[in-house]
């Protein structure tokens, strides 16, 4: 489950921070030196302006309990002045202290207890949320207010009343990011109507978030554990098991994808920090085809995801074995169909 980080900025100087390191950002290249390869692969790949967006606290054991993709709100003087997600841990006290004893003014690094348990942040945006309202919706009592470096209780997030999800109760709150609903396909009809419902939203380009909900509930019938993303910026659908994956979905009314931005697709497998990516469109040109091989990118046409779903229904294939070769690189195409399911 996603939690929610409180990431307290009730200072004037700790505001400082925030702007400094949060909202406006530190550039990547001036720490790559502080850097393993892979997170300032992870960091450059993410980033639409070359900067990280980074918070330190001395509080570990709190710190221990963030996971990636988990929300961070900013507090302030009352109220929550931003919110952004989870992108990387790092536990590093020499860029802690390059950062905060070397970059700032106000003089608050403490060597006995230093900011070396880093939070990287994605999806900054600014917010205006009274503190009061946040407390009503996880439990709090009216008059608290954050003191330190928090993570909310997930007792808390599992009585959050009448929500889909805590990504869902948060966009409400602040208006912000995107909401997250878990697709449920227990009493749902049979796979023909389906079948034809994709068909017809894939190649219509005014029911592009119609089609994203038909391609969340054919994984869901597939046997994953699949989740529709409304808003943000990023993916389409989330399967979060057998196989934690991304699904970007294209409506086309030419009935192909002449063009796909790789890289894109690929930031955003990393910003959720998935194994691997899948397009879904009514088709795909060659060279959209050729450039998916070169990632860890599978391209679908909608009327393989059918057969796929016929050959669940017939076979009762396992998800397990479904995501195996729907996670191979570059198309998936009939020849694999026949080798691979049935």
């Amino acid at each position: 489950m996603t939690g929610i980080v409180i990431l307290p900025a009730g200072r004037d100087d700790a505001f400082e921070d925030y702007k400094q390191f949060i909202r406006d950002g530190h550039p990547i290249e001036d720490i790559e030196s502080y850097l393993n390869d892979d997170d300032l692969e992870l960091f450059r790949t993410t980033s639409d302006n070359d900067l990280v967006h980074v918070w330190g606290t001395s509080v570990d054991g709190t710190w221990r309990n963030v996971e990636r993709n988990d929300i961070a709100l900013v507090y302030h003087d009352g109220a929550f002045a931003a919110r952004g997600q989870v992108l990387q841990l790092r536990h590093d006290p020499d860029l802690a202290e390059y950062l905060w004893r070397e970059n700032v003014e106000h003089g608050r690094w403490n060597d006995e207890s230093p900011w070396e348990y880093m939070t990287f942040l994605t999806d900054v945006e600014e917010v205006d949320v009274d503190i009061e309202e946040f407390n009503e919706l996880v439990g709090y009592d009216e008059t608290y207010r954050p003191q330190g470096f928090t993570r909310v209780a997930d007792k808390r997030l599992n009585q959050l009343s009448g929500e889909e999800s805590v990504e869902t109760a948060i966009a409400d709150l602040t208006d912000a990011g995107e909401r997250v609903h878990p697709v449920d396909d227990e009493d749902d009809g049979p796979t023909p109507d389906l079948a034809d419902q994709l068909r017809a939203a894939s190649t219509d380009r005014n029911a592009h978030e119609e089609f994203e909900k038909l391609v969340a509930k054919a994984f869901s019938q597939l046997g994953c554990a699949a989740d529709w993303i409304e808003g943000g910026g990023d993916t389409d659908v989330e399967i979060r098991s057998p196989e934690h994956v991304v699904v970007e979905v294209k409506a086309r009314g030419n009935g192909r994808v002449n063009s796909l931005e790789v890289t894109n697709v690929d930031k955003h497998r990393r910003q959720r920090g998935a194994d691997h990516a899948i397009v879904v469109a009514p088709g795909f040109a060659p060279k959209v085809i050729d450039n998916a091989e070169t990632t860890d990118l599978t391209t679908i046409a909608v009327d393989d995801l059918i057969e796929l779903l016929d050959r669940r229904e017939e076979y009762a294939v396992p998800p397990e074995e479904i995501l195996a070769l729907l996670t191979r690189s570059g198309a998936f195409q009939d020849a694999v169909l026949n080798s691979g399911v049935g």
